[in-house]
């Protein structure tokens, strides 16, 4: 039996396709190529340009314009909300917004497929309401509510410059978008975030870059309804007393710290230049000693030179003399020339000429 179009009566011959019982072009004009939304509500959070998208906050890197936003989580949102009336057609698609948007607007979908030597299109208008609403990150910020707090500490009294200008720099590389607040206190810095994940991976950055100690509390634990448990995060992390570049002493030598991580410390010897590692445990141990302003500079004259030793006296305070093995000093010494040492323990350790 010869089967025909309900709807213009073409003949079916196996090259034009049929649906059911009408051919492809009458079921394109009775159902249209795409189902598709007469109205549609895009959520976008005034304060940073994130957009929700089943059910999902989408955060914009970097946003030139707020069409570009809206466009985009039209998009996504059309991408979940339309289907193609019918399935296995290639069907190119076009979504076009007015150039400037101030409040709701109409977008036009364009759909086009291609069957055989036959080209179909349609396109159809969408009722696009806009709602600004804050986003639940920028509605932590506003209200300065948190669930997590790192509290960066020194094992001495108040953070240092360096060490401010340190975290500073952590910090940016994280990016401020989950960070609540930063706190900049005499004992330290309190930095707030929206979420655990921010704030461990705020104290582990710390961690590999300076050895610190990280020690994590929860307090205000209670259970939702839901029998969900809930808390805030409290991550201490305590830093060392040695960064990156201090000068130091380790087992009677001095060493200038060249790297610090999570494992290991990095030093280089001042006078062989050589690199020793050791476990970054020895930073909380006192077996590292920082160089600071109690020991001053002292000024050495090179008087000798044998085969294994300098001797030099101290022309700045006491003309003391000093044996200063050759292997201890990184370069040739002559007599009548100048070094830079400090004096520890009645020892000396040069620093350079001057």
């Amino acid at each position: 039996m010869s089967r025909f179009c309900a709807k213009c009566g073409r003949l079916y011959n196996g090259s034009f396709p049929f649906i059911g019982n009408l051919c492809v072009k009458c079921y394109f004009e009775e159902y249209g190529i795409l189902t598709v939304p007469k109205e549609i509500t895009l959520h976008i959070c005034p304060r940073c340009l994130s957009y929700r998208v089943r059910g999902k906050w989408i955060t914009v890197e970097r946003v030139y314009r707020v069409e570009d936003v809206i466009y985009n989580a039209l998009r996504e949102e059309l991408e979940a909300k339309v289907k193609p009336s019918v399935e296995g057609f290639n069907i190119g698609v076009e979504i076009k917004i007015p150039k400037r948007i101030s409040g709701n607007f109409l977008a036009v979908l364009e759909a086009t497929t291609t069957v055989g030597d036959f080209s179909f299109s349609e396109r159809q208008n969408i009722k696009v309401n806009i709602v600004y609403e804050l986003c639940p990150v920028c509605f932590m910020k506003v209200s300065k509510s948190y669930k997590a707090i790192v509290q960066v500490r020194s094992v001495k009294t108040s953070l240092s410059r360096r060490e401010g200008i340190l975290i500073e720099g952590i910090l940016r590389e994280i990016g401020e978008r989950n960070i609540v607040e930063i706190e900049k206190l005499k004992e330290g810095i309190n930095i707030k975030t929206v979420d655990f994940t921010t704030a461990r991976r705020i104290a582990l950055k710390i961690k590999h870059r300076t050895g610190a100690q990280i020690h994590e509390t929860h307090e205000n634990v209670r259970r939702t309804r839901e029998g969900k448990r809930t808390s805030k995060l409290i991550i201490t992390v305590r830093l060392p007393e040695i960064l990156e570049g201090d000068l130091v002493i380790f087992e009677n030598e001095l060493y200038k710290v060249f790297k610090i991580s999570g494992t290991n410390v990095v030093l280089v010897s001042e006078s062989t230049g050589e690199k020793r590692n050791v476990p970054v445990e020895v930073l909380w141990r006192g077996e590292i000693k920082r160089i600071t302003s109690e020991y001053p500079t002292a000024k050495l004259l090179v008087v000798g030179v044998s085969d294994t030793v300098v001797y030099a006296i101290r022309v700045d305070k006491e003309y003391e003399m000093y044996e200063i093995p050759l292997t201890k000093i990184p370069y040739s010494v002559g007599v009548g020339e100048e070094l830079r040492a400090i004096i520890i323990n009645g020892k000396p350790y040069v620093l350079g000429k001057r």
